[in-house]
């Protein structure tokens, strides 16, 4: 059964839009503003979201966006839902990376071809990459690489489903990450602590590289909050971090790394 997400404020044009599609036999997921809407994608796969792009708070626009810097997330075919008729709010809705939009009022056939059209079509797009990728494995005849997600911005936020506090948090903010095998906890500049399911591989190739270094095979640590680094013994150091009371012990390479980071603040290495 098809999973949908619909992402709809008027609770009589939701009502009716899930009826008419649970006929269908498809599955729908209601969401009624941006936080419970990312935090239903955070958790569940969907097939495609029906989007409304006014919203209380944040818009459909900020949704998407949003969506965006959650790396962990592959988003499915995203239509929006508008009012709004002026050309410049559409090419902006299509520039952001959706799929469709439904111009309200829409018709039960209209809504019915868009999602058969954009389901198709996202299938589709997956078979032929996965027949390309086997292509190009078979004349390299080398396994396939994992592909590594953009780097994002040190003053970004990133959404963390963590069970205790799910949201959105400031990359800047983040001190180090410590792994936890599948899982890693992240230590905050205000001492929180949270715990996702995400690999420090993972976590390597999202933060941004200027700022955040892996000391050894637990530990990434934000530069920003390194205060001083002294040699522990021939061959060892201590780096010590702002809002944290033990230090880290970490190799004569790594402290090498540190020093020559670039565009970082000098750094004491005793």
């Amino acid at each position: 059964m098809r999973k949908i997400l619909l992402v709809e404020d008027s609770l009589l044009l939701a009502e009716n839009i899930i009826a008419l599609l649970e006929e269908r036999k498809f599955n729908i997921y209601h969401a009624s503003n941006a936080g419970d809407a990312i935090n239903l994608v955070a958790s569940e796969s969907f097939d495609l979201i029906l989007c409304d792009i006014m919203l209380p708070g944040k818009d459909g626009y900020e949704i998407l966006e949003s969506l965006k810097t959650m790396p962990e997330i592959a988003i499915p075919p995203f239509v929006f839902l508008t009012a709004k008729s002026q050309r410049i709010d559409l090419r902006k809705g299509m520039e952001l990376g959706a799929d469709d939009y439904l111009t309200k009022p829409f018709t039960e056939e209209e809504l019915l071809k868009t999602i058969d059209t954009q389901i198709k079509k996202r299938a589709n797009l997956l078979k032929s990459n996965k027949r390309n990728k086997y292509k190009t494995s078979k004349i390299n005849d080398t396994p396939d690489v994992p592909k590594l997600h953009k780097h994002l911005s040190y003053d970004s936020f990133i959404f963390l489903n963590a069970k205790e506090n799910p949201g959105f948090f400031a990359i800047k903010e983040i001190v180090y990450i410590k792994s936890l095998k599948d899982y890693t906890q992240i230590f905050f500049k205000n001492s929180q602590k949270l715990v996702v399911r995400k690999t420090l591989v993972l976590w390597e190739s999202i933060l941004p590289p200027v700022f955040f270094v892996r000391i050894h095979k637990q530990t990434i640590i934000n530069l920003q909050f390194v205060e001083k680094v002294i040699r522990d013994s021939s061959y060892t150091f201590k780096v010590y971090l702002k809002n944290c009371e033990d230090p880290f012990k970490i190799s004569q390479r790594y402290s090498r790394k540190i020093k020559n980071m670039k565009g970082m603040s000098p750094i004491r290495i005793q």
